[in-house]
């Protein structure tokens, strides 16, 4: 079992399930498209040790990390932005935005 880069999901390699690509020399196992998605628009970000974690925003629906400089998916709501990993987190929470943010 590897980790994946994206998400830290451990991935079994050899399941036919799992999504790879070759970077560099070196081949990254992904749990899902979407992962592998984001690996290949950025993969630098992913195994550069000294990524700079200021640029880095949680999706509120899944607690991905995603890139801020370059996110897969984006929404404002009530004057906040809000990066998420795929089209799916980000509609799951344009139809009840409510219940991801905080409350103050």
């Amino acid at each position: 079992m590897v980790k994946d880069p994206v998400c830290g999901m451990g991935v079994e390699e050899d399941s036919p399930e799992t999504f790879s690509m070759k970077y560099h020399g070196a081949r990254y196992f992904f749990c899902s498209a979407d992962c592998l998605l984001l690996f290949s628009r950025a993969p630098h970000t992913y195994v550069n040790p000294h990524l700079d974690q200021t640029s880095m925003a949680t999706d509120v629906v899944c607690g991905m990390e995603v890139d801020m400089n370059n996110p897969p998916f984006m929404t404002g709501y009530n004057g906040t932005v809000y990066y998420f990993c795929s089209e799916a987190c980000r509609q799951e929470f344009l139809y009840d935005p409510n219940q991801f943010v905080e409350k103050p």
